[in-house]
């Protein structure tokens, strides 16, 4: 459902863009980029290491955790449609990374994204 709601409010946005907009073309995807961060960050719902182990965090829920990237299926450059492992406290969890911008082996991050069993990482920003 919330999928749904996240793909009409898209279509929604962009079909408003198209329409009697001054701005320009470039200006306009950033806005809509930035909103569809927001959004993302807005939905999501932080869970212990605890709750995930256990099976607590329902599938399909928006979720946000943070970690250290250890280990990746190529090496040391991580891009679009590659999988990762991140280190969460004392756990490991498998992201899919499905953004466009590169991460490495190591980094520290802030994964925003849907809970599979494994975790759909749709905007991943490193912390410095």
């Amino acid at each position: 459902m919330k999928k749904k709601m996240l793909i009409l409010l898209a279509f929604s946005l962009l079909t408003l863009g198209a329409c009697g907009n001054d701005k320009p073309e470039s200006e306009t995807v950033n806005d809509f980029s930035k909103e569809a961060i927001t959004n993302l960050k807005s939905q999501t719902k932080a869970y212990s290491d605890e709750e995930l182990q256990a099976g607590e965090v329902p599938l399909n829920e928006y979720i946000q955790i943070e970690g250290e990237i250890t280990k990746t299926d190529g090496g040391k450059k991580i891009t679009k449609g590659d999988r990762f492992v991140l280190q969460s406290g004392n756990s490991q969890y498998q992201v899919f990374n499905e953004q466009e911008a590169p991460l490495s082996l190591g980094d520290r991050v802030t994964v925003y994204g849907e809970y599979y069993g494994i975790i759909k990482g749709m905007l991943i920003e490193r912390n410095e």
